[in-house]
């Protein structure tokens, strides 16, 4: 359980990491897409800001989602929600269409720290939470950085179009990892210790 649970963190940052280059994406990428789709400034910024919307105002709601139904099933959740729009970036050919993909982007890309939190919560002791969370927090930096660089590869080879289409298959990638490697977590041992009553909800 011991390896296991230094997976999970890793694989949580990596979640975040491919969360910080879907979201960043779309500003890479905004020359083109202005050009392609005849877009001004102000109905760019517009697109640009949707996902903030829909990302502060989920935040609670998927973090009380993911305290019902376990992090093991709300992460992988979350990521294929965001995943997939991302990719649906890919045929927008109007403001409002691609506004509205950035909002569907921001309600799944909420879920992603409330899930990472609670990972950390279950499977480590309370004295090593501080460095797991550094672990998944880390990758919004790696992400960040990735993107720019990334996305501009994309854009310049494939066309923006196909660039969110292949950042949105990391997380379809991203996903098929997690169930393939994660394994549910047994009652810890500084939990038996502490008599900690358990939730069969934490059980995973």
């Amino acid at each position: 359980m011991r390896k296991m649970r230094w997976l999970v963190v890793w694989m949580c940052f990596l979640a975040i990491a491919v969360n910080y280059v879907d979201r960043a994406n779309l500003a890479v990428a905004a020359p083109e897409i202005q050009r392609a789709l005849g877009i001004g400034p102000a109905q760019m910024g517009l697109v640009l800001s949707g996902f903030f919307w829909t990302y502060a105002l989920m935040q609670m709601p998927f973090g009380w989602f993911v305290d019902r139904v376990g992090a093991r099933i709300a992460l992988p959740l979350a990521v294929g929600w965001w995943s997939v729009f991302t990719a649906a970036t890919a045929g927008a050919g109007s403001v409002a269409a691609m506004f509205g993909c950035r909002l569907m982007l921001g309600v799944g890309e909420a879920g992603a720290y409330p899930s990472c939190a609670k990972l950390v919560s279950q499977w480590f002791r309370p004295a090593q939470r501080a460095i797991a969370t550094s672990i998944f927090d880390s990758g919004s930096r790696v992400g960040s950085a990735l993107s720019i660089p990334l996305v501009a590869l994309l854009v310049g080879t494939l066309g923006w179009r196909l660039s969110f289409v292949v950042t949105g298959v990391l997380g379809i990638v991203w996903i098929v990892g997690w169930f393939a490697l994660y394994r549910a977590r047994t009652q810890c041992t500084w939990r038996i210790r502490a008599n900690a009553q358990t939730d069969p909800r934490q059980s995973g």
